[in-house]
């Protein structure tokens, strides 16, 4: 009896272990297929009908449409942009061009004068005469960007019109001292030759620049080459203003003072000057 139960015992436990076995088994097909329907349902579904949402054509069409607008709004980014840096770019070029181009300026005669300045004894005291007109005029030829490059033509001074404060001097000034009272000796001309030594390569408004004009100075029919130091100022577009100032010895240019009994000494030396208002026709 005890033999035939174990062996009862051990077909029982071998017939459980196959059944077992196929359940996993089943189990694990089981697994195996719904993972696939899974896999297989997920393509299905995300695959599509595989209808096309447009024709080649269509494509085409669209692709082209999206290119011409991304032209369109570069060329409007391009148009734009050059609406804003070529205008300033032309603009600066013509204003550096403008700069180089010279700008004349005429000498407003109201506005400026020439004077001489010397020193004498009357009647035993020391005195300093001014002589001064507004009858000059002269043309000023000025390059903003390149003041080396400016030019000045003929100036011209009324000698017959210089005016001291004593009648009797400015009397003799005509008759004996300029003859200015004849008409070859009415003016007093200054010819610029060189302008140089320039302060400055180039001049703003509001600037001041100062340099040497040289050049020949005739009065009463003699010449003498001088050099005055001269100074300018760009008041504004259209306006300059400055001086120009020398010493000479009146002797050089064949002058000399009569004997008066009031005026017991006379420098040698005169100071000329001119202070002048300038202004361009632009």
């Amino acid at each position: 009896m005890p033999v035939q139960y174990a062996q009862g015992t051990q077909n029982y436990r071998g017939s459980s272990l196959m059944a077992n076995g196929r359940i996993a088994l089943l189990l694990i097909v089981a697994l195996l297929m719904g993972a696939a329907g899974g896999i297989f349902g997920y393509i299905y579904i995300t695959g599509g009908s595989g209808e096309p949402s447009m024709s080649v054509e269509e494509a085409l069409a669209t692709r082209q449409a999206d290119e011409a607008l991304v032209r369109e709004a570069v060329g409007t980014a391009v148009a734009q942009a050059a609406n804003e840096i070529i205008p300033a770019a032309l603009g600066a070029a013509m204003q550096a061009e403008r700069a180089r181009q010279p700008i004349t300026f005429n000498i407003v005669p109201a506005e400026s004068q020439a004077s001489f300045t010397v020193e004498e004894d009357l009647r035993g005291v020391r005195t300093t005469v001014v002589g001064l007109t507004s009858d000059v005029g002269g043309a000023i030829n000025v390059v903003l960007g390149d003041p080396a490059a400016s030019s000045i033509g003929d100036i011209l001074i009324s000698a017959r019109t210089l005016r001291t404060d004593n009648d009797m001097r400015n009397r003799a000034l005509r008759s004996r001292i300029l003859f200015s009272a004849q008409d070859e000796n009415e003016f007093i001309v200054f010819e610029p030759r060189e302008l140089s030594n320039f302060s400055a390569d180039s001049i703003a408004v509001g600037e001041t620049i100062r340099f040497d004009i040289s050049g020949d100075l005739t009065v009463r029919g003699a010449t003498q080459t001088l050099t005055f130091a001269a100074q300018v100022t760009l008041d504004h577009e259209d306006q300059i203003s400055g001086s120009a100032a020398t010493t000479v010895l009146y002797a050089d240019f064949g002058l000399s003072i009569p004997d008066v009994p009031s005026v017991s000494w006379v420098a040698d030396e005169v100071e000329l000057r001119l202070d002048f208002v300038a202004r361009s026709g632009r």
